[in-house]
């Protein structure tokens, strides 16, 4: 009988369990898991050897945030052990002067106020700009950082404070990597894990929508989604490469859905022709889906959440062929596209 996947998940500054809750949901039917607890450590090093610990042989490690950088330490450490690894809204590299103040005042205020106080100064920042002040996140966010205590939080920041740079470890990964990020993370932005993804041999990036730094809780059936085809799992009733209209992509896609189909009256397609930027504002358009609409970028339109039938419509004012659509939402060259998905010499 083959063994299970043994997969162990690791947390962020003054996170715990909570903070995968979706992902493990998700993932036990198909592999062994366990979230790691940093709780009382105060070295990168030592997280990363208590990561190891938790199963023996061979595993695949999930780090968000902090934890990220305690997998990558752990990849340093045995190299051998590593078979799968998940680089999730972190970083790698050495301690930045201009992030000590914050994080030395952060540290006082847990001391001096509690750790309610320092949860409303440290969360709102960290998750989607349009979602600071959604009790439905920052309720169980805050009752998480609650759980833990101002000695914890300064043992876990004098673990950031003094953690390695890992850039050099990067070139040297070996197993199946995914580098996952939240597109309006701020604080460790898709920049900085682009340039992540491009070091690591073969690593493979995506781009969460419509989340911040805590990912794993903004966009829970996202990100377990990518971790589960992470692992080689995919749902038996989907069609590769070809994203799942359901509710959760019907709400996102709300705005651009209604300013799309609209485009079945002559008024509106008259309105996009004189300007396509006013014409997206009208309807409440993101920045992101405003780009999309605007460079015909099919693929991204329906990552989004737009339904292929409406925003479709815009090929009556941009005329393009089906097949250079199908080519642009597979992400292949017209081509490359004729060729592989339609059989074509």
């Amino acid at each position: 009988m083959t063994q299970r996947q043994r997969i162990v998940l690791l947390p962020g500054l003054l996170c715990d369990a909570f903070v995968f809750a979706a992902q493990v949901a998700a993932l036990s039917p198909h592999a062994e898991l366990a979230v790691a607890d940093f709780s009382a450590d105060d070295s990168i090093e030592a997280m990363a050897r208590r990561a190891l610990a938790v199963f023996p042989g061979k595993v695949a490690l999930v780090g968000h945030s902090m934890g990220g950088r305690v997998a990558l330490e752990a990849v340093r450490v045995a190299p051998e052990r590593i078979e799968r690894l998940c680089l999730m809204n972190t970083g790698f590299g050495p301690v930045r002067e201009a992030e000590l103040p914050g994080r030395r005042a952060l540290v006082e205020l847990g001391h001096r106020e509690g750790m309610r106080a320092l949860a409303a100064r440290w969360l709102p920042a960290m998750l989607h700009p349009m979602r600071e002040n959604d009790p439905a996140l920052l309720g169980p966010l805050t009752a998480m950082v609650e759980r833990a205590t101002p000695a914890q939080h300064e043992r876990q920041i004098r673990a950031l404070t003094g953690r390695p740079d890992a850039g050099p470890v990067l070139p040297a990964i070996r197993c199946p990597t995914l580098v996952l990020v939240g597109r309006q993370d701020r604080w460790a932005t898709l920049a900085q894990h682009e340039a992540m993804a491009a070091a690591i041999p073969g690593a493979r990036l995506e781009v969460i929508a419509d989340s911040g730094h805590f990912t794993p809780v903004e966009q829970p059936a996202a990100v377990s989604a990518a971790l589960l085809r992470w692992i080689g799992v995919a749902s038996p009733d989907r069609i590769p490469d070809t994203p799942l209209f359901d509710r959760a992509r019907q709400l996102r896609g709300y705005r651009l859905n209604k300013a799309t189909m609209a485009l079945r009256f002559p008024e509106s397609r008259e309105a996009f022709r004189r300007d396509e930027a006013a014409y997206c504002d009208r309807f409440g358009l993101s920045e992101d889906e405003k780009r999309a609409v605007m460079t015909q970028d099919w693929r991204e339109m329906v990552r989004l959440g737009g339904n292929v039938f409406y925003v479709l419509k815009i090929s009556a004012i941009h005329p393009a062929k089906m097949t250079e659509i199908g080519a642009h939402q597979a992400g292949m060259d017209h081509e490359r596209f004729l060729r592989e998905r339609l059989g074509k010499r």
